[in-house]
Parts: structure tokens; C-alpha cells; sequence
């Protein structure tokens, strides 16, 4: 039997492992340092109080046991690998052999260096932990308001970014406090591009920034964050915010891993993949989801679950037919091909954009985004 390991229990690791083990002369060895799987892209959910814990994480436990017995989980954190040996090393010293290995770690909030502060001042939300926190400072709010018969005094959150996870947080957490009718908590979000939304298309970047304006959510766009104390945020065009609760999801840095060879990564750390999707250099190794720099016809592809999936897919298929001794030709390189984008902006309110072409709004493109959030949920279950 071929052993394929996969680091990481990510979209992308937990949809290859699926696909694998559907062959059973290939044993899997999926590793990981946690014991589920958190559903990242419904985090807006979750720290708004729409969603709980067991709504957003997937045991990693009962999602192999519903595979073939070809596959094994090891809840352990990974060292190191070492492509001359083809080994990886986990962090309590442990040793494991493989003739593939997949790299889908994933990755965390990207920080700018720039400004020492803003770690220390503001939580991020793509692990479980952090959102968690949000979470729970959101949740306090709530219970300040149902106990007194008055509103709170005036409270300010800021969110830094006005990406995708940016804005959904925002509009999520505005909806709840309009219907409630409460007015002194302020929501703004913050963004040095011009524009919320940057790089998607016209008609997406428009009817979201209607909604956040709708939902009363101040926008300061075209000036980047240069410094954060315990109480203020200031911008590089001398505004300054106040805030007592700052979230950051400004984008992020891929989790690569020790080796005994230099690998080249980008700016976002993400490591440098052919077109096969193979790390760099190395015939064996493959590295897919938010930790691969995907490139296609001179385009790069921001990370998304979407992206994941199909990276995860094609990896496995490409591994199968290998060791089955069908080569692919040229025409079978990684095609990123994505169905379209939905985006939550508050309670049964989403816009989408279908096959990248056609522009929905409303309750409808809120269920889609429900159902499809529920096909994903039901695969990895």
C-alpha cells in the first residue's frame, strides 16, 4: 500500500483525505493538533451568538470513522518534515514515513509588522480560541442590556478590514443590535484600500456598502492603521477612532512548516506551488488550501473554502492516478474553478454573485448560502 500523510485537518485536508480513502490501497495518516474542524467562514455567526460551538466545528474523530479503515487521525502537532527521507516529525518526537504528503495547514491572522500594536490590542478570529473571545465579549454586551431596563452607556467596536470576514461581522452584529433597538453601540470597520470588498466584482463592492450604511456602520476606507494604543486606532491620514473592542481580520499568513530545506513562500507566506499544485521542487509533496499560493494563467487566487475543496479534490485525484500509473498530460494541471460568491451582511440578508456572472440579493441568496454551508457540513459529518 502507498501511505499518503496530510497535515491538516483543514477544508482542503479533510476533503483529500475523503476522496483517498475511497481507494483502498492507499493507507492515510491525517494529522492535525486539534480534534475538529472549525468552520471558519461561519465565524461571523458564531461571534455575533447566531451560531454555537457545535454549529461551526466538525469532530475529526467521527469524520474518519465514516470513512474506509484505510485512514488514521493522530490528534498531534507536526515539527518538522524532511523531503530526502520522506518523513515528518511530530512535536513530541515522533517519526512517520509517507510516499505522498499533503501540506494543508491552513493559516492565521496576518498581523502587519508595521504596527507593533495591534496584536496586543485586537483579536483575531481564525481559530476557534480567538473567535471565541469575540464571542464571549460579545455575549456580555447582550447580558448588560437584558439586565438593565435603560440602554448601555455608549460602546464602540471596531473591525479591522473590510474584507469578507470583515464585513460579514460588521453587518451580523449590527443586525442584532438593530433589532433590539439599540443605538449606542457603534460599529466601524477600517480598511487602507478604497473600497470595501477589494478585488470583487462592481456590483458585490456597491450593494454591500449600501447595506453597511443601511445597518449604520460608520466606514473608513483609503487610509491604513498605523498605530493602536489600549484606546485608539490611528490612521495614516491623522484619524484617530476609539474603541473599546477591536476585532482584526486584515487578511493572512499561511502556517508553514520546519524543513530541512529552504522552500520559497510569498508575502502572505504561503508556499510557491507548480501548476500541479506540488510544493516547489518536490515530486511527492503537495500543498493545498489558505497555506498554497495558487496561480492560474498569471492570476493569483485568494484563499477561500471554495478554492480548498477543489484543491483538495484535484490532489487527490492527481495522487490515485498516479499510482495507478496514469500519468496526467499537460491539459491536467489545476484549474481553479469557482461556482461564485455569497456573502452574509446581516440576519436573512446576503448577496451573491452565481457562476461569477449573475447578481442576487435578498432572503433568497441567504438560504443558498444556508444550504450550501449545510452540503459541506453533511460531507465532513
Amino acid at each position: 500500500m502507498k501511505k499518503v500523510i496530510i497535515i491538516g485537518a483543514s477544508y482542503a485536508g479533510l476533503y483529500a483525505a475523503k476522496e483517498l480513502s475511497k481507494n483502498k490501497n492507499i493507507e492515510i495518516l491525517l494529522f492535525d493538533k486539534n480534534d475538529y474542524h472549525y468552520m471558519q467562514v461561519e465565524a461571523y455567526g458564531f461571534v455575533a451568538t447566531k451560531y454555537d460551538t457545535s454549529e461551526i466545528t466538525i469532530s475529526i474523530n467521527n469524520f474518519v470513522q465514516k470513512l474506509n479503515s484505510n485512514i488514521t487521525f493522530y490528534k498531534k502537532e507536526i515539527l518538522s518534515f524532511d523531503a530526502n527521507s520522506n518523513t515528518i516529525t511530530t512535536k513530541d518526537k515522533n517519526t512517520f514515513n509517507y510516499d505522498y504528503l499533503i501540506i494543508a495547514t491552513g493559516s492565521l491572522t496576518n498581523f502587519p509588522i508595521q504596527v507593533p500594536n495591534i496584536q496586543k490590542y485586537s483579536t483575531g478570529i481564525k481559530t476557534l480560541q480567538r473567535a471565541t473571545q469575540v464571542n464571549k465579549m460579545y455575549l456580555d454586551i447582550l447580558e448588560k442590556i437584558n439586565m438593565s431596563s435603560s440602554d448601555i452607556e455608549e460602546y464602540n467596536i471596531v473591525i479591522g478590514g473590510a474584507g469578507l470576514s470583515g464585513v460579514e461581522i460588521a453587518a451580523e452584529m449590527s443586525t442584532v443590535f438593530k433589532n433590539k433597538n439599540i443605538s449606542k453601540i457603534n460599529i466601524s470597520i477600517v480598511d487602507g484600500m478604497n473600497t470595501v470588498l477589494p478585488n470583487m466584482n462592481e456590483r458585490l463592492v456597491s450593494e454591500c456598502q449600501k447595506r453597511l450604511k443601511e445597518l449604520g456602520i460608520q466606514i473608513y476606507l483609503g487610509s491604513f492603521i498605523k498605530d493602536v494604543d489600549e484606546k485608539n486606532i490611528y490612521l495614516a491620514n491623522d484619524t484617530q477612532i476609539k474603541y473599546d473592542y477591536f476585532i482584526f481580520t486584515g487578511g493572512i499568513k499561511g502556517i508553514t512548516i520546519d524543513s530541512q530545506k529552504d522552500y520559497e513562500v510569498n508575502k502572505l507566506n504561503q508556499y510557491i506551488t507548480d501548476d500541479y499544485l506540488h510544493l516547489k521542487g518536490e515530486d511527492n509533496i503537495f500543498v493545498i488550501g489558505d497555506v498554497a499560493e495558487v496561480t492560474y494563467n498569471n492570476k493569483y487566487f485568494a484563499p477561500t473554502a471554495q478554492l480548498a475543496i477543489s484543491a483538495g479534490y484535484y490532489v487527490a485525484s492527481y495522487i490515485q492516478k498516479e499510482i495507478n500509473n496514469s500519468q496526467y498530460n499537460i491539459m491536467d494541471t489545476f484549474k481553479p474553478k469557482l461556482k461564485g460568491t455569497l456573502i452574509s451582511l446581516g440576519g436573512n440578508y446576503a448577496i451573491g454573485l452565481l457562476f461569477n456572472k449573475y447578481f442576487a440579493k435578498g432572503f433568497f441568496i441567504h438560504m443558498l448560502k444556508h444550504f450550501v454551508t449545510k452540503l459541506h457540513r453533511n460531507a465532513l459529518s
